[in-house]
């Protein structure tokens, strides 16, 4: 048994060999196609590198030789400065991300959070208006998770901006169009007074 080990091992280390001359030759050719092949294949790629992956943490000598040798290589490219305005920018899109996934994964707990931002004297079929106004804008990835009570502030004027266009009129001002006319002159003298 010991024999047949030692053979295997030897076909190994010949094919490994093999392999690696085969490459020092082929090496522009290989990267070429392999480059080729990764445009045409990416998610099989990725899930097969994943895996690659999976199997090196496993064994730490050989997750070692992997991080070594990236290590050496070096960075291909000129280390990008994270700015106060990028990191910001991050920190921003993550709450509206943490935002919608608690609108995806769990509506009834946003909906919780949102009511008690809700101003208590709209009705109850307004309050829920705005709160599906609100649920809608976190769906779409608007509301950041930290600024809930601003988003809803903004929901609750939108929903009362429906009503703006009703204006107030006074009786005694005249009627545009007419000589002086005035709306109480309209009205009727059996009219209630308030």
């Amino acid at each position: 048994m010991a024999e047949v080990e030692r053979l295997i091992a030897e076909n190994k280390a010949k094919k490994a060999e093999s392999w690696r001359e085969y490459y020092q030759r082929n090496r522009e050719a290989i990267l070429v196609r392999t480059r080729k092949n990764a445009r045409k294949n990416r998610s099989r790629i990725r899930v097969t590198d994943r895996q690659k992956y999976a199997r090196m943490k496993e064994d730490p000598e050989i997750l070692a030789r992997y991080r070594a040798r990236h290590a050496a290589q070096g960075r291909k490219s000129k280390p990008r400065p994270r700015t106060d305005a990028m990191r910001e920018r991050d920190r921003r899109k993550w709450q509206r991300k943490k935002t919608q996934n608690l609108a995806r994964n769990d509506p009834s707990a946003l909906r919780k959070l949102i009511r008690p931002h809700v101003p208590g004297y709209l009705a109850a079929s307004a309050q829920m208006d705005v709160i599906n106004s609100v649920m809608v804008q976190a769906l779409e990835r608007k509301v950041p998770f930290n600024d809930l009570a601003a988003w809803v502030k903004k929901s609750v004027t939108e929903y009362n901006r429906q009503f703006d266009h009703f204006k107030n009129v006074s009786i005694d001002a005249p009627i545009a169009g007419t000589e002086g006319l005035t709306r109480a002159e309209l009205l009727d003298s059996e009219t209630f007074h308030f």
